[in-house]
C-alpha cells in the first residue's frame, strides 16, 4: 500500500517518539488499532449488505 522502506519507517517512528514521549506511545498505539477493528467491522458489514442485496438481486430474477 504504501511504499516505505525499513529505514524509512524507523526515522517516522522516533520521530513520533520524539513528538509525543514514550509515555503516549502506547495509546497511540490502541487508538490506530481501534480504529483499524472499526473500518474492519465496517469492510465486514458493508460487504455482509451488498452480499444481501445481490442474492436479493438474483431471487427476484430468478438466476
Amino acid at each position: 500500500m504504501f511504499d516505505i522502506g525499513g529505514g524509512e519507517l524507523i526515522v517516522i517512528l522516533l520521530g513520533i517518539l520524539l513528538l509525543f514521549g514514550p509515555d503516549k506511545l502506547p495509546e497511540i498505539i490502541k487508538t490506530i488499532r481501534s480504529g483499524k477493528s472499526r473500518i474492519d467491522e465496517a469492510k465486514k458489514e458493508i460487504s455482509k449488505e451488498i452480499n444481501s442485496f445481490t442474492n436479493d438481486i438474483k431471487k427476484d430474477l430468478n438466476l
